[in-house]
Formats: C-alpha cells, structure tokens, sequence
C-alpha cells in the first residue's frame, strides 16, 4: 500500500479528518461566527450526542474549537471557533468548493 492512504493500525494518530462529521461541525461553527452555538445544536448534523460530544472534545484538544459550560438556568454546553479553527473551517469550506466545482481543463499546471 503506498504512503498516501492511511492504514488503520501502524502507529499513525488518526487524522481529524478520518472522523465523521468534522467538515460539517467546523463549517456549522463558521456559518454561526459570533453567535453563542449550544451543542445540542449539532444535533440537525448529527444524532447521537454522545458522539457528537466525543468528536468536538477531539476538536478542542487539537485547538479548534472552544467549549464553554453554563450551569445556569441549566448546564449548556456552547461552542465557537477558535481563530485557528475559523481558518481551518474556512479552508475546508474552499476546498469543498473547488472539488463541486466544474472541472477546468485549464488547470494551471502547464501540463
């Protein structure tokens, strides 16, 4: 198997990329940029929330997003980008709309 694909169990960590619903979670957080996001919020992305939990904990560890916990007038889970997840959203978010994009069969590479 050659270097580029990603083979589960050879020490590798695993790339944040590899975990479901991370585009959607970052780019949802963007759409939201300034506003207080609650995490059940996510829900509309993904169902269980237990995983969705896991997977943005995940996302706070490798510092792209924050978690703020309100306890009152019940405990709220609310999340934002952090500036580094904001660049890393809007990145994805361009990537996402270069590969739906129409292909060009100039593509600058002189080939």
């Amino acid at each position: 198997m050659t270097g580029f694909y990603h083979r589960m169990g050879d020490g590798d960590a695993l790339h944040i990329l590899d975990i479901d619903h991370v585009f959607s979670i970052l780019t949802y957080l963007e759409s939201r940029r300034g506003e207080k996001v609650l995490a059940c919020e996510l829900r509309a992305i993904m169902p269980n929330y237990g995983r969705m939990m896991t997977i943005v904990r995940q996302l706070e560890e490798k510092e792209l997003i924050s978690i703020n916990v309100e306890t009152r007038p019940r405990k709220s889970y609310l999340l934002s980008l952090t500036p580094r997840g904001r660049t890393v959203a809007k990145k994805l978010a361009a990537l996402d709309e270069l590969i739906l994009s129409p292909a060009d069969n100039d593509d600058g590479s002189g080939k």
